[in-house]
């Protein structure tokens, strides 16, 4: 069956559609993975300068120092850090870019994390 002299070559230009539709989609994968392995290492970072805030509370040590040295180590930045008693709580960002697909794109991701003593049997 042949097709009508109109529609020849048609085929050619969907498959070019739909091959920009999959390179634009795997970009946008790409970029998502990105931001959220970034993410999953802020809040790491969090985690670790909570605890290594909370340590120092303990020591009768500027918390705060402590956590911004930690959070330095591990590429992040602090931007609010408050201790009460022996427990620290902190705010960490860190920024993403990626060079993918149009051009490049920039996000800040943040971490939250506290730590302190437990006092009493847990429940």
């Amino acid at each position: 069956m042949s097709r009508p002299r109109g529609e020849r070559g048609s085929a050619l230009l969907w498959a070019g559609l739909v091959l920009a539709l999959m390179v634009g989609l795997g970009a946008l994968l790409v970029a998502t993975g990105a931001l959220t392995a970034r993410g999953r290492a802020a809040q790491g970072a969090a985690d670790l300068a909570a605890l290594a805030g909370a340590k120092a509370a303990l020591a009768a040590r500027d918390a705060c120092a402590d956590v911004a040295a930690s959070a330095r180590l591990n590429g992040v930045e602090v931007v609010a850090c408050s201790v009460a008693g022996d427990e620290v709580e902190i705010v960490v960002t860190v920024d993403v870019r990626a060079e993918v697909g149009v051009g490049p794109w920039r996000a800040t991701v943040e971490g939250h994390a506290n730590a302190g003593v437990l006092t009493g049997a847990p429940a």
